[in-house]
């Protein structure tokens, strides 16, 4: 059911390296193809968890994008 959940933490120091902001929040959902219904909105079990989840990550990259947008505002990236 959540088969490869984490294999994306496998990328984060490789997506680090080339540059990108890699939020430590996730957002893990069995049965994705079941999370939503007709219209697009959260159902079942599955869109229940993405209520849940969302805010989190949403918050932790919002965070991340302003403090990026911050310093670069500063100065140039190094690369």
């Amino acid at each position: 059911r959540f088969a490869g959940a984490r294999a994306g933490l496998a990328w984060h120091g490789i997506l680090s390296e080339m540059g990108m902001v890699v939020v430590s929040s996730t957002i893990a959902v069995g049965g994705i193809g079941h999370a939503f219904d007709a219209t697009g909105e959260p159902a079942g079990d599955g869109g229940a968890a993405l209520t849940r989840a969302f805010p989190r990550f949403a918050d932790d990259l919002g965070w991340w994008t302003q403090a990026a947008r911050a310093q670069r505002e500063r100065r140039d990236p190094p690369y």
